[in-house]
C-alpha cells in the first residue's frame, strides 16, 4: 500500500524537507563566499599612502596594485644588525621601494623620506641612504664576513619571516620596511618600520647630524685616564673613531655599538698625547662634520 494513502500529506512534506536543505545549502556556499571576501579583503586593507611635496602626485597603492608595477617584486634573503647588537637573516618577498616611489613621481630634488608604520612608529632616511647608496646580503653576517656580498634592494616586505635563510618558510605578515645592509656591520634592524602605511617625501635639506661632545674636555689629562664619546641621540646614531690622526669613516673604531649593553661602549684610554678625531652616521640626515679633540698628557 502507498504512503501517501495512508498519509496524504506526505509529499508536501518531503517537497518541504527539500526545499529546506537547499537553503541550507545555498546559505552554506554564500557564507563560504562571504569568508572568502573578507579574506581577500584583508589583503587589499594592505596599502601605502604616498605623498609630500617631493612627489608629483599623492597616490595610494593597495598590495595588489603594488605588486603590479614593472619590475616590483623582488625575494631575497637580508641580514641585518639590531643595535642590541644580534645579527640575523630575514627571509623575504617584497614589492621594490623605488618602484612604489616611481609610481608617485618622485621628484629630482625629493631629499627625505619617512616611513610611517603602525603605533605611530616612523623613521627617517636621506634620500642617498635609502636609495642611492647600495646595499647587500652578506651570507657569512654571522661571522662577520664580507665574503660573497649579494647586491640586494630595500623593500616593502608583504611575506618575510626573522632568523630563517629559507624563502620557502616566509608568511604573510604586516607590510615592513625592510633596508639591507651597507657593510657588513652596519645595524639596519632598528629602522625597519612594520606595518608600514605611508611614505612621506620632502624637498626639504634634513641637514647634517650634529659633532659629537666628549667627557672630559679635551686639554691636558693624566696618563691612563678615560675619555667618552658624547652625542644627544645615542639611540639613533653611530659613532667611530679615530686616535692617529686620519679621518674616521664606517671602518674605523665603532664607538657605541650598542643601545642596550652599555657595557659594551667602552671609554678610551688615553696614555699619551693623542688626537681623538669622531664622526657621527645615522639615518635620517647626513653624516656629521669631523669633531676633533686634542689631549696632552700633564
Amino acid at each position: 500500500m502507498k504512503l501517501n494513502k495512508i498519509f496524504p500529506g506526505m509529499n508536501f512534506l518531503l517537497l518541504g524537507l527539500v526545499f529546506i536543505v537547499c537553503i541550507l545549502l545555498t546559505a552554506a556556499c554564500n557564507d563560504g563566499a562571504v569568508q572568502q571576501d573578507k579574506v581577500s579583503g584583508n589583503e587589499s586593507d594592505k596599502a601605502v599612502l604616498v605623498t609630500g611635496n617631493g612627489v608629483m602626485k599623492e597616490t595610494r597603492l593597495t598590495l595588489e596594485e603594488m605588486l603590479e608595477l614593472p619590475g616590483a617584486q623582488f625575494e631575497h634573503i637580508y641580514s641585518t644588525i639590531n643595535n642590541y647588537p644580534v645579527k640575523k637573516k630575514y627571509a623575504v618577498r617584497g614589492v621594490k621601494l623605488a618602484a612604489v616611489l616611481k609610481a608617485a613621481g618622485v621628484k629630482d630634488e625629493a631629499k627625505c623620506i619617512t616611513v610611517k608604520g603602525k603605533d605611530d612608529f616612523e623613521w627617517s632616511f636621506t634620500r642617498e641612504q635609502l636609495l642611492n647608496t647600495p646595499r647587500y646580503y652578506f651570507p657569512e653576517i654571522m661571522t662577520g664576513d664580507p665574503a660573497g656580498a649579494q647586491p640586494v634592494e630595500p623593500v616593502i616586505g608583504y611575506e618575510y619571516i626573522e632568523n630563517s635563510d629559507n624563502l620557502s618558510e616566509a608568511g604573510a605578515d604586516d607590510l615592513c620596511l625592510i633596508l639591507p645592509q651597507a657593510y657588513v656591520e652596519e645595524q639596519t634592524n632598528h629602522a625597519f618600520v612594520k606595518g608600514v602605511s605611508e611614505l612621506l617625501v620632502t624637498v626639504k635639506d634634513p641637514g647634517k647630524w650634529e659633532e659629537a661632545t666628549v667627557f672630559p674636555q679635551a686639554e691636558y689629562i693624566a696618563c691612563g685616564d678615560m675619555v667618552k664619546l658624547q652625542h644627544k641621540e645615542l639611540g639613533k646614531v653611530k659613532m667611530y673613531y679615530t686616535l692617529d690622526g686620519s679621518t674616521p669613516t664606517e671602518k674605523s673604531t665603532l664607538y657605541n655599538p650598542s643601545t642596550y649593553q652599555p657595557e659594551l661602549n667602552k671609554p678610551i684610554e688615553i696614555e699619551r698625547d693623542t688626537t681623538i678625531k669622531v664622526l657621527v652616521q645615522g639615518f635620517g640626515k647626513y653624516d656629521s662634520d669631523i669633531a676633533e679633540f686634542r689631549y696632552k698628557i700633564k
